[in-house]
């Protein structure tokens, strides 16, 4: 038979690529007149629905979308084959892909039944979507409860039709089809873990998933058609890799990158008792703030700057910090005689200009060849206290690299739980206005655990974990399984330097409740091909345009010459003359750099002649390997312009700039992107599990209710 039309039904999601503050709201879809009124003031931010949504079980779908539509053109001789995409939007109604539409804030989710109902009724959605499936054969739907209800099943459906249902199992009993083929595909909490995906994207994942199988068999689609319940089978089947693989929770990670799938929640272990704690997420910080005023065209400073006086700090530039909390070591505060009068006459809160919470510890890394610290308690209890820290760590001493070996690790492991007892017993003797937080090492998961109860059982109700930032996130999680036993409902518990994405949702359900990273932001300047974090979880590398001036050491070699190696004069006159036009050529290709770069950020340029153009100026720079390799990457970029789907005032107030490494107020700029883009995943991932805890509590309460009549 003919390769089957297809259309995808899904519903709009929360995560929009714009979200102002004057979005669409219920009572504007109400009046026609009104709605086009306040569309036209949301113009500017109008797109067509399928690039709108931003939640993962519609990327994951229009991914799957996209690979069927590929290889359909690929297998299609006669041009028939079709792939199509409708969205039932809350706003809108139901709408196919294409249809232009602003951003919105109405979602079927948080009605009521028969507010379900009768806004499905206002929309016109059962006629619709009947209206819609009479042209495919093939006919997937993802929906979820509410949005399965806005159907108002029965519809008329036909004889050489087929439907599958992606729906969770207490969706069910809302589906009804009469005449066609149809598959249910149950989903819960089990297949999420089963398939190895979260259950909140989890109906887009396994249409991508089905996708990859049609590539394998370009006669799937039809015999899906014939046969429905293959769907499952075939889902069930050696798993495919999307994107990156779902990580066992004991499996080996190796090194610390950003993985985009996240590391499954134990079936055996429920939330720890402390998770109503919720998740923290603080940034250390080493001077990072940058000149608020800088000029990017002249690349200057703004007149009369006084360096941190005049400057600004990312959570000076935001609405809101991107991030709950600050840590500030000591060796920040010991920088320089200045700094630590400043900081002591004016207090840490009105020296970083935040108001927040505020973590002190004393920089364990700073003195990790030393054999002991070089601080007494006394003295750090003195210094949280004067300089107004919420939270001091007590003193510790790392057990890492050629430290953790035995006979070392033991003297370390006892100063540090030495120190935290004497910490704990001095606080208690003064009237210190900080929280005292006892620092934690540790060299196996049973040590970490021991140090949990005896710091426990001093009375401490703030744990610190450290040496772990270089550490694997198997055995991280092997020492929070360790520690999961002995924490308690008051406990917090924070993890130094880690900060894995993929594994926030098992470090929160073991126990974990604030950890401190500066990887977001370093990244944008300290990573070879990491520097831009996109909003739809790409990154990419920063375009490398050095500076052309005396300071670069690469460009003084380029031009650099021996005068002690001529004896005429002549030839001496030659040479200096050949070197400042060396000099002055650098600096024009510099500046055609920019020009260009700056020309196709405003659509004034094209692609081809733009990295053409860049990679000219970066070619005395780099080798001709690693030119060939950011060629390909800065095309991705320039091709992609993620600065362009990012609304952070950096990407909104900087475009093209923000994306160019060259010097500290671009590259620290684009470390605040990051940590901006960084923060939103995080804090989404705790809403998602927020959700699914909800949602298990209540079915777990309904479950419970149904044996009690049953008995």
């Amino acid at each position: 038979m003919p390769i089957p039309r297809v259309l995808i039904v899904t519903n709009c999601t929360g995560e929009k690529k714009f979200k102002p503050e004057n979005q669409l709201t219920l009572s504007d879809f109400k009046e026609p007149n009104l709605l086009k009124a306040r569309s036209k003031e949301l113009e500017q931010f109008a797109c067509c629905a399928g690039e709108m949504y931003r939640g993962k079980q519609h990327l994951r779908l229009m991914e799957g979308v996209k690979l069927l539509r590929q290889t359909g053109a690929k297998n299609s001789n006669n041009g028939l084959f079709t792939v199509d995409v409708a969205i039932i939007s809350a706003g809108y109604g139901l709408i196919k892909e294409d249809k232009m539409i602003v951003p919105y804030e109405v979602t079927f989710n948080t009605m009521k039944a028969q507010e379900v109902d009768e806004w499905a009724k206002f929309l016109n959605i059962h006629e619709a979507y009947e209206n819609i499936i009479s042209d495919y054969d093939l006919i997937f739907v993802l929906l979820s409860e509410n949005y399965l209800r806005a159907l108002n099943f029965p519809s008329k459906t036909q004889l050489n039709q087929t439907f599958i249902f992606l729906a969770s199992w207490g969706s069910r009993d809302y589906i009804k089809v009469n005449l066609s083929k149809h598959f249910i595909c149950p989903l819960s909490n089990l297949e999420a873990k089963s398939y190895g995906y979260g259950l909140v994207g989890l109906k887009g994942f396994l249409f991508k998933k089905f996708a990859q199988k049609v590539i394998e068999d370009d006669q799937l689609l039809s015999k899906v058609f014939n046969d429905p319940q293959l769907f499952k089978k075939v889902l069930d089947t050696k798993p495919i890799q999307l994107n990156l693989p779902f990580i066992n929770s004991h499996q080996s990670v190796k090194g610390r990158s950003e993985l985009s799938e996240l590391i499954p929640l134990p079936s055996d272990h429920n939330p720890a008792p402390n998770y109503h704690h919720g998740m923290q997420y603080f940034i250390p910080e080493w001077d990072d703030y940058v000149d608020p005023n800088f000029d990017f065209l002249k690349d200057s400073f703004s007149s009369k700057r006084v360096p941190h006086q005049d400057d600004v700090y990312a959570h000076e530039m935001f609405t809101n910090p991107n991030y709950d909390g600050i840590l500030v070591s000591r060796g920040v505060f010991e920088k320089s005689q200045k700094k630590r009068e400043a900081i002591l006459a004016k207090g840490i809160h009105n020296y970083i200009r935040f108001s927040g919470k505020i973590m002190g510890d004393c920089g364990a890394f700073g003195y990790l060849t030393k054999e002991v610290p070089p601080y007494t308690t006394d003295e750090i209890l003195d210094y949280y206290q004067r300089c107004g820290f919420n939270y001091g760590v007590s003193i510790d001493h790392l057990i890492v690299g050629q430290f953790a070996k035995p006979g070392v690790r033991e003297k370390r492991y006892d100063l540090t739980i030495q120190n935290a007892q004497e910490f704990l017993t001095k606080y208690a003797q003064n009237e210190y206005k900080f929280t005292p937080v006892g620092a934690i090492q540790g060299w196996s998961p049973k040590t970490y655990a021991n140090a949990v109860k005896d710091y426990i059982e001093m009375g401490y109700t703030y744990l610190a974990l450290g040496g772990l930032a270089r550490e694997k996130t198997n055995i991280i999680i092997d020492i929070l399984y360790a520690i999961y036993p002995h924490l308690k409902s008051h406990i917090r518990l924070h993890l130094f330097g880690v900060c894995r994405l993929n594994a926030i949702p098992i470090f929160r359900h073991l126990g974990v409740t604030s950890f401190d990273s500066a990887s977001p932001l370093r990244k944008a300047w300290l990573d070879a091909k990491a520097n831009y974090h996109g909003i739809d979880h790409n990154i990419y590398a920063a375009i490398r345009l050095p500076q052309a001036n005396n300071k670069n050491s690469k460009i003084k070699k380029l031009i650099k010459f021996d005068l002690e190696s001529y004896r005429k004069i002549e030839l001496i006159y030659l040479l200096i003359f050949a070197s400042i036009l060396k000099w002055e050529i650098i600096q024009v290709l510099e500046q055609e750099a920019f020009n260009a770069l700056r020309d196709f950020d405003n659509k004034k340029a094209y692609l081809d002649v733009t990295l053409e153009t860049v990679l000219t100026y970066n070619q005395p720079f780099l080798k001709d390997r690693l030119l060939a390799k950011y060629k390909e990457m800065y095309k991705t970029l320039l091709e992609e312009k993620p600065w362009k789907d990012c609304d952070c005032v950096i990407c909104k107030d900087l475009g093209i700039e923000t994306v160019l490494f060259r010097g500290n107020n671009r590259n620290r700029r684009r470390g605040f992107h990051n940590t901006y883009i960084f923060y939103k995943r995080f804090k989404k991932l705790l809403e998602d599990m927020d959700k699914e805890k909800l949602n298990s509590d209540l079915e777990t309460k309904t479950n419970k209710k149904e044996i009690v009549n049953i008995a």
